[in-house]
This record gives structure tokens, C-alpha cells and sequence, in this order.
């Protein structure tokens, strides 16, 4: 059976809640077709991003569906994707082109449930090292209640060619 196929039998089949699944599905993959994301993570979440200073990067969601857990909140791993994207993205930023950084270790605290229509993860720098880049990212509902904190350390490394 072609990919047709198995597309308009599961549409036949499919609920509501699965429909709008498969279309937020479908919408991460035209993200990437089109190069608004660079990852299908971050189309997948819907992740848009701004620098806001030299120093400073806020990274939004749509709360979607596909983001939710079984209480209908925004799932605890889905809110660490988001702050290691957001101060990842920005660690990125900072260093020259021929490094990566990776994240090398990362502490989060969730202080309040995640839900609203989007998040916003701000992310700054606490400290630039040679080797050794330290970042904080803050993450707040639509209300702007926080609903989650980290820190994250990450090693700048020789890019792979």
C-alpha cells in the first residue's frame, strides 16, 4: 500500500482529536520543506525564534495536542526540548563559526502546570568560557505565570566538516 493509501484510510478511520493531530503533523513538514525549521523537532513544536539583545534569545510555541500530556499540560520533556533548544540555539550564536556547543548538563525546575494557547522561553547567558558556555532559560505561559526554570552548561567543540 502507497503512503496515499495509508493517508485517506486512516483519514477515513480517524477521530477529530486524530485529524487535528495529522494535520499539525503534515504542517511540521511543510516547516521543514520550506525552511522555517531546521529540525523536525522544532517544526513538529512549532518553535519560532528572536534574538532580543546580544545575549538574549526568546523561543515560542503554540500549545498544541501533539504538545500535551495525559492531564492535558504541557509534557515535562517537551518543556526541557524547549529550554535546551532556546539555550542551545543561543550558545550557537555566541561562539565562532567553526565550533558546536552540546549540551553537557542540564538542571530544570517546573514550578507551574503549562497551559494557555503558547510558551515562551527566554534564554541568557550567565557565563562565556572559552570552553564552557553556562545559560539560564525561563519559560512562561501565555499569562506569563513561569512555569519552568534551568540551567544548562554546554561545551564548545571543533564543528565536524
Amino acid at each position: 500500500m502507497d503512503l496515499a493509501q495509508q493517508w485517506s484510510e486512516f483519514l477515513i478511520e480517524a477521530t477529530e482529536e486524530e485529524r487535528e493531530v495529522a494535520s499539525l503533523y503534515l504542517e511540521s513538514l511543510k516547516r521543514i520543506q520550506s525552511g522555517k525549521n531546521g529540525t523536525h523537532i522544532g517544526a513538529l513544536m512549532g518553535i519560532k525564534s528572536e534574538f532580543q539583545e546580544p545575549d538574549t534569545l526568546t523561543m515560542t510555541i503554540p500549545n498544541t495536542a501533539i504538545l500535551q500530556n495525559s492531564l492535558d499540560i504541557l509534557h515535562g520533556g517537551l518543556t526541557a526540548t524547549l529550554l535546551d533548544s532556546a539555550m542551545g540555539t543561543l550558545a550557537f550564536k555566541l561562539i565562532p563559526e567553526d565550533k558546536a556547543a552540546v549540551t553537557t548538563e542540564m538542571k530544570i525546575n517546573y514550578v507551574a502546570k503549562g497551559v494557555g494557547n503558547e510558551f515562551t522561553c527566554v534564554a541568557n547567558v550567565i557565563h562565556k568560557g572559552s570552553k564552557l558556555l553556562v545559560m539560564e532559560g525561563k519559560v512562561f505561559r501565555d499569562d506569563q505565570t513561569l512555569i519552568a526554570h534551568a540551567t544548562g552548561s554546554f561545551f564548545i567543540i571543533p564543528k565536524r566538516v
